[in-house]
């Protein structure tokens, strides 16, 4: 089976559009999304119309649970604060019931799916190290944990009674005596430096993992933003990458 995986989409549709282009032509049977579906972004309602039409497996982000109010919006920084209110008001009542049923956990065969940290997923906890990582690695029995919530892509691997260890590049093949933990980065507001939306395929029945960056319409993306009103610094800092 080939799984195509998504993160962190940010109402950011034209993003997505250019990502689930690749997943066709890559041959994904199945996407995974770790969360985050909306905030930050212009088009939420396109957003979760996509993830449903595609039927992906979905979990709950931070920002899923900020516009729903199961986490507080005063933990969240003044500008995805204020896009979380904006946001909410956006939403129709289908698509807020939608977010509202989604799970904080999702498991299918080896893949163990959470937003962010495995051993306490509403934490919004960030992995962001390898010392954060190999304190997790404990808090899920399936071979492979999917994660998103940093934006960062990363992949790290734990060989049976050996340390963490980081796999560099654009891909590699899975050990059958390991464990991975792997971020997809994020599809609508990467913050690795490269502006251009990343995701991520697993494919199971060959034991391999490829990242990829997508070139997207950015200033599109820019120009909606601005039409709603949306904080200039979210529009500008999807052009750094940041």
């Amino acid at each position: 089976m080939v799984l195509g995986v998504l993160s962190d989409i940010h109402g950011n549709f034209e993003a997505l559009k250019v990502v689930l282009d690749l997943f066709a032509q890559k041959g994904v049977q199945m996407v995974l999304c770790t969360g985050d579906v909306v905030g930050y972004g212009p088009d939420p309602q396109q957003c979760i119309d996509a993830v449903q039409k595609i039927g992906a497996k979905t979990v709950a982000g931070n920002h899923e649970w900020g516009v729903l109010g199961r986490t507080n919006v005063d933990l969240f920084n003044p500008l995805a604060r204020l896009a979380i209110n904006w946001t909410k008001k956006q939403l129709s009542p289908a698509q807020a019931n939608y977010l509202a049923n989604l799970p904080l956990i999702y498991q299918f065969g080896p893949i163990h799916m959470v937003h962010s940290a495995p051993s306490d997923p509403a934490s919004w906890d960030y992995l962001l190290s390898l010392e954060d990582v190999a304190g997790e690695m404990g808090a899920f029995t399936q071979d492979i944990c999917i994660v998103g919530h940093t934006h960062i892509p990363m992949a790290v691997e734990r060989i049976s009674g050996g340390a963490v260890q980081l796999k560099s590049g654009e891909g590699f093949y899975l050990r059958d005596d390991a464990k991975y933990l792997l971020n997809a980065g994020s599809v609508g507001q990467p913050r690795d430096g490269d502006p251009k939306a990343c995701c991520l395929i697993v494919n199971l029945t060959e034991r391999s993992v490829s990242f990829y960056r997508v070139e997207y319409d950015i200033r599109t993306t820019q120009r909606k933003m601005r039409q709603v009103g949306l904080p200039e610094e979210l529009a500008e800092r999807l052009s750094r990458g940041r």
